[in-house]
């Protein structure tokens, strides 16, 4: 090879580096545009029209206060009586999730619904089939556990009508697709909650559930101490404008407060994010861009965590019962009949998000306990293989 070709060859290989190194530079900066846009996307709404200024809420924001003290306090730790009803037990996955089969709801004593409030705080989402549970005997059920909450847009005041939708979830302003727990901006933003299907499609539809104390533990240990620090403005404004322009009539106004991002668990005394971000707009301890990407991040992380999620599929008596101060859930729209799926949905308020430091990680809880067979029923559910047999 001659000097010149050699000049020549490096000259190319040179121009290569340089534009491969740009064009992952391009690339880093393209998904950092779009993790904003989509942190953003979030907030959008459908514009300040005449009706949503000449339209006035007629109930006032629910004001903080103490709920009653939570039914999980008075269960049996082990759930004996819960669980010798059921005929059989399915953790569905290590972090989240367990179905219960061949319990009636509508059948448990009042011991085996506090034993159920327990397991749901624990497991963050019980499972149920094939109920045969009334309207009537929902709502009956639901007020067990306390103060029945009322969703801002919801119509009938003892349930929300949930129904099958078809939007395009990656339009601009569309958020019907996105994780939430549900109206985080209210002083008490609801605890238990259940989701009764009355119809279903045969496919689609399903519901997405992600642990939220999982998912703060699976942070460094220097994301979170930062996070324990700060607190999230959690906003209704966006969706308070687009529910008007849909052609609602949402009966208390929008709303702006603030929550810790991280929050523990009243019963459990696990540590937990809690990150929304359908409503979670700020973080009121950071500056401007500072906030912006520590949001992406958090949306990013949440999203990314399918090892921390358990999905559902509904047929018609389908229950889902659930712990909304620490799961973030979603809806998958699209894909079927929407007609075809129906179901009602009701709720307590919970207490107002606190932070206790002297709480654990779901880490810490399990390497405390892990010595003490009478007390392990965490560790069994995450070190199932200890064995050293492996899961693929």
């Amino acid at each position: 090879m001659t000097n010149a070709n050699s000049v020549a060859l490096i000259q190319i290989e040179y121009l290569f580096a340089t534009w491969t190194s740009f064009f992952q530079y391009l690339d880093l900066v393209c998904r950092e545009i779009q993790s904003i846009w989509r942190f953003t996307m979030s907030f959008t709404h459908t514009g300040i029209t005449e009706q949503v200024l000449a339209y006035r809420a007629p109930d006032p924001p629910v004001k903080e206060f103490e709920p009653p003290k939570d039914r999980a306090f008075f269960a049996d730790p082990e759930k004996k009586t819960l669980l010798a009803a059921a005929k059989q037990v399915r953790h569905l996955t290590p972090y989240i999730g367990t179905e219960l089969v061949g319990i009636q709801l509508s059948q448990l004593s009042d011991a085996q619904k506090d034993e159920l409030a327990l397991l749901v705080a624990e497991r963050g989402v019980v499972f149920f089939r094939e109920q045969g549970l009334t309207l009537d005997q929902q709502h009956d059920f639901i007020t067990h556990y306390g103060i029945q909450d009322r969703d801002p847009n919801q119509q009938d005041p003892r349930h929300v009508t949930i129904i099958g939708r078809d939007n395009d979830i990656r339009a601009y302003g569309d958020m019907s697709g996105e994780y939430h727990s549900d109206h985080s901006h209210e002083a008490n933003p609801p605890a238990y909650t259940m989701l009764r299907m009355v119809r279903t499609p045969e496919f689609g539809g399903d519901t997405i559930f992600t642990s939220q104390t999982a998912l703060f533990d699976k942070l460094s240990p220097t994301f979170q101490k930062l996070f324990e620090g700060l607190h999230g403005v959690h906003s209704s404004e966006h969706t308070f404008v687009n529910s008007i322009n849909g052609g609602y009539n949402p009966f208390r106004p929008p709303q702006r407060r603030e929550h810790p991002l991280v929050r523990t668990h009243p019963v459990t005394k696990l540590k937990s994010l809690f990150y929304n971000p359908m409503f979670l707009i700020h973080i009121a301890e950071l500056k401007g861009q500072e906030s912006i990407h520590a949001l992406s991040f958090l949306r990013e992380h949440l999203h990314a965590a399918d090892d921390l999620t358990v999905r559902w599929k509904w047929e018609p008596g389908s229950v889902a019962f659930w712990d909304n101060r620490v799961v973030a859930h979603r809806a998958l729209p699209g894909g079927y009949d929407t007609s075809l799926r129906e179901g009602k949905r009701t709720a307590i308020f919970g207490e107002k998000p606190f932070f206790d430091p002297s709480g654990e990680t779901l880490t810490q809880r399990i390497e405390r306990l892990r010595g003490d067979a009478t007390k392990a029923e965490t560790v069994k559910l995450h070190f199932n293989t200890a064995s050293g047999e492996t899961n693929d």
